[in-house]
C-alpha cells in the first residue's frame, strides 16, 4: 500500500510545482532547474544535493522542500521528511501540492497513536486533493480510521496476552495458527533461518505443548509449505505451496488427509480452485466442506479479495464465488478464518476503517446474506499488521500472530489470550463429540460416514468421516441444538443417536458399535417422535424415517420387524395397543415411501422387553422405542 501510494504521487508530481513562489536569486534559480530535471530522469542522488542547496538558498522555496520530503520518504528517513513536509505545509497552507504533505503528517502522528492531530491533517489533505479523486477516496478512508481509532482507544477490550512459550517459537518467524477443535493439537507455520517455509504440528501436553516437529515429510518439501488450515478433527489439511511443478499459478492450495498417524501425499485442489493468479491463506469449515481462501484472480471487488467454494455430493469443489462488496472493498481483504459454528467470518482488511493497515474484522452469515463486517476492536487491532487469528470451538482462547512485541530482533510470535467477554458474547461457541466406530462383534475400528441433523430444521448441517486405521472421528455441535446423530458403512446397519448440547457440556464421548447386516440384528430408531400416550408420528420424526427408507433402498433383499415398546407406565393393554399402533405407525411411513408391504412387519411388544429397569424417568425414557430387526 504504500509502495503504490508513492508511486501515485511521484507520477502526480513530476511536472508540478508551486505557483506564486517567491522570488528567487539567479543562481537558486539555476540549482533549482538543474534539481528538477534530475528528479525527472530519476537521478535521486543528484536531485537531493541540489535541492538541498535550492532550500539552504532560498529556505521558503515550497519546491525544493516538497521534494527533499519525498526522496528521504523514498529513504525511509522519517525525520527528514516530516522536517520537510512540515516546512512546506507552513510555506503553502492552501495549496493543492501541500496535500500530499497533509496526507503524509496524519500517517505519521496516526502510526505515533496521536489520533487527534492525525484527523487534522487527514480533513486539510482531503480539502485540497481533487474532489473523486483516488488520493481524496485514500484520505476519506484516513479520516474515518482516525475517528474510529480516536473511540476505540477509549474503550478498550480487556486483552491479556501470553507467549506460547519458547517452546513453540522456536523460529524466528512462526505463524498463523490453527487448532483442532478439542484444542489439542496445534499447527502452524514457520520460517527456518534457511528461509525455508514449513508446517509445523505439536500436542498438548501436560503444562503446555510438546516439542514442534515438521508436521510431514510428504507435505514439507525443499520449496515453501505456507499459511494452512485443518478441519475440525485434524484430519483434512489444505495448505498454500508456491511455484510447485504441478501448480496453475504463483502459489496454488493443496490438500491431504490424514489416515491413522500418517498424511497422504497432497493433491493440487486443481484448476476450478486454482488459477494463473494467486491463491492462499485458506480456512476450512469444521467438517472439511466448506473452503474460504484469499485470491487475487480476476473477477473480484478490489486487489486480494475472500472467496468461498462448496464440496459438492461427489467430493468435487464448486467454482469458487467471490463473498461480495459487503466483505470485500476495492483494497486488500486477507487472512480468512471461519469458526468451528459455521456461521462467524473473521478475516483482515486495510480497506475498512480501523486501527491501521490490517485490522481483524468480523461479520455473520445471516441465511444467504453476510452482515456487515465490525471490526473487533482495540488492543486485539493496534497500529501494528494483524493478519491470522484464530479462535477457538468454545469461543474462549485466541490465538494470532504478533509481529509487534518482538520488533527490535524483527521476529513473529505465536500468542494466546482469553477472548474478551463482550466478543464471547458475539460468537456462538461450539462443543464436540469424540470418539471411536467399530464393529461390534469384532472390535474391529470401521471408516464410516457419520451425518449431523438439526432435528428443528430438519436439515443436515455437517458430514464427518471415522478414521479407516483407528475409526476414531470428531463432530462439531453448535450450542443449544438438538441433534439428529448418523452412523452408516455399507454392510452394516446404520446406528441413530439423539442428543441435545447445553451451556453445561463442552464434548460428548461416544464409541460406537455398528452391528453387520445379520439375521436377527437389532437397531434402535432413536429419532422417533410421538407426544405421549399417542402413536401419531411427530414432523421431527421425518429424518430418522428418510433414512430408514433410504437404507433399505440400498439394501433391497432385506425384510424387517418394526417394533414398539413402551414403560411400565399405565394398564398393561393400553400399552401393548399403544406400542402396536406407534409400530404400525413407522411400517405406514415406509410404505408410502415405496417400501414394498412384503419386506415389512409391525409388531408390538408393550412393556415385556425393557432395556433396563423401569426405576427412574431416564430408564422409562431408554425403553420407550422404536426398533427395527433383520428377518
Amino acid at each position: 500500500m504504500r509502495r503504490n501510494f508513492l508511486v501515485l504521487l511521484l507520477a502526480i508530481f513530476v511536472h508540478h510545482s508551486f505557483a506564486q513562489e517567491v522570488p528567487m536569486s539567479r543562481k537558486a534559480k539555476d540549482l533549482l532547474d538543474k534539481a528538477q530535471k534530475a528528479w525527472q530522469a530519476r537521478q535521486l542522488k543528484e536531485a537531493l544535493n541540489l535541492y538541498e542547496s535550492v532550500a539552504a538558498a532560498e529556505p521558503r522555496n515550497g519546491e525544493a522542500h516538497l521534494r527533499l520530503a519525498q526522496i528521504f520518504d523514498l529513504q525511509k528517513n522519517s525525520p527528514l521528511t516530516k522536517k520537510h513536509y512540515a516546512i512546506l505545509v507552513a510555506l503553502r497552507p492552501n495549496e493543492a501540492q501541500s496535500a500530499i504533505a497533509y496526507q503524509w503528517l496524519g500517517k505519521y502522528h496516526f502510526q505515533a497513536e496521536r489520533y487527534d492531530s492525525a484527523l487534522v491533517y487527514f480533513e486539510h489533505a482531503h480539502r485540497l486533493f481533487a474532489p473523486k479523486s483516488s488520493l481524496a477516496k485514500l484520505s476519506e478512508k484516513s479520516i474515518a480510521s482516525s475517528r474510529f481509532a480516536q473511540k476505540a482507544i477509549l474503550s478498550p477490550l480487556h486483552v491479556k496476552k501470553h507467549s506460547m512459550g519458547d517452546t513453540i517459537n522456536f523460529l524466528n518467524a512462526q505463524f498463523f495458527p490453527v487448532l483442532t477443535a478439542d484444542e489439542e493439537t496445534l499447527i502452524f507455520s514457520g520460517m527456518t533461518p534457511e528461509r525455508e517455509e514449513n508446517i509445523y504440528s505439536t500436542r498438548r501436553i501436560k503444562g503446555g505443548w510438546d516439542v514442534p516437529e515438521p508436521i510431514s515429510k510428504t507435505i514439507n518439501t525443499p520449496n515453501n509449505e505456507g499459511t494452512c488450515t485443518i478441519s475440525a478433527d485434524g484430519r483434512t489439511l489444505v495448505f498454500t505451496a508456491c511455484n510447485r511443478s504441478d501448480g496453475f499459478g504463483g502459489c496454488d492450495l493443496y490438500i491431504s488427509h490424514k489416515d491413522g498417524n500418517d498424511w497422504g501425499t497432497p493433491q493440487n485442489l486443481g484448476n476450478v480452485i486454482n488459477t494463473r493468479d494467486r491463491e492462499t491463506q485458506p480456512s476450512l469449515s469444521a467438517d472439511g466442506h466448506t473452503l474460504y481462501f484469499s485470491s487475487d484472480r480476476r473477477g473480484g471487488v478490489g486487489k486480494d479479495d475472500i472467496w468461498v467454494t462448496y464440496l459438492d455430493a461427489k467430493g468435487n469443489w464448486n467454482e469458487p464465488k467471490n463473498m461480495g462488496s459487503v466483505i470485500n472493498t476495492p483494497d486488500e481483504e486477507i487472512a480468512p478464518f471461519i469458526h468451528a459454528n459455521g456461521h462467524t467470518l473473521f478475516y483482515s482488511s486495510n480497506g475498512l476503517p480501523g486501527m491501521g493497515g490490517f485490522d481483524i474484522f468480523m461479520t455473520k452469515r445471516l441465511d444467504t446474506t453476510w452482515s456487515q463486517p465490525e471490526n473487533i476492536g482495540y488492543p486485539i487491532n493496534t497500529v501494528a499488521e494483524q493478519v491470522g487469528l484464530f479462535i477457538s470451538s468454545n469461543s474462549k482462547n485466541a490465538y494470532y500472530t504478533d509481529d509487534n512485541t518482538d520488533k527490535a530482533q524483527g521476529r513473529s510470535l505465536l500468542y494466546t489470550f482469553a477472548l474478551p467477554e463482550s466478543l464471547q458474547k458475539k460468537i456462538t461457541p461450539t462443543r464436540y463429540a469424540k470418539g471411536k466406530v467399530f464393529d461390534k462383534k469384532t472390535e474391529k475400528p470401521l471408516a464410516s460416514i457419520i451425518e449431523l441433523y438439526d432435528l428443528k430444521s430438519q436439515k443436515k448441517v455437517a458430514e464427518y468421516t471415522s478414521d479407516a486405521t483407528s475409526g476414531a472421528f470428531l463432530a462439531v455441535l453448535n450450542q443449544d441444538n438438538a441433534y439428529a446423530f448418523y452412523v452408516s458403512k455399507s454392510g452394516y446397519l446404520f446406528k441413530s443417536l439423539t442428543f441435545s448440547t447445553t451451556d453445561s457440556m463442552t464434548s460428548v464421548s461416544l464409541n460406537i458399535p455398528l452391528e453387520a447386516v445379520e439375521k436377527d440384528h437389532t437397531e434402535t430408531l432413536n429419532n422417533i417422535f410421538f407426544n405421549s400416550g399417542e402413536y401419531s408420528l411427530d414432523e421431527k420424526s421425518k429424518v430418522e424415517l428418510n433414512r430408514m427408507v433410504d437404507f433399505l433402498n440400498k439394501n433391497r433383499e432385506l425384510k424387517i420387524e418394526i417394533s414398539g415398546h413402551t414403560d411400565d407406565v399405565g394398564a398393561d393393554q393400553a400399552n401393548q395397543e399403544l406400542s402396536k399402533k406407534r409400530a404400525a405407525s413407522v411400517l405406514e411411513y415406509l410404505q408410502k415411501s415405496g417400501i414394498s408391504q412384503e419386506r415389512l412387519t409391525s409388531k408390538g411388544y408393550g412393556k415385556t422387553k425393557p432395556l433396563v429397569p423401569n426405576n427412574s424417568e431416564t430408564n422409562r425414557q431408554l425403553n420407550r422405542r422404536i426398533e427395527w430387526r433383520v428377518l
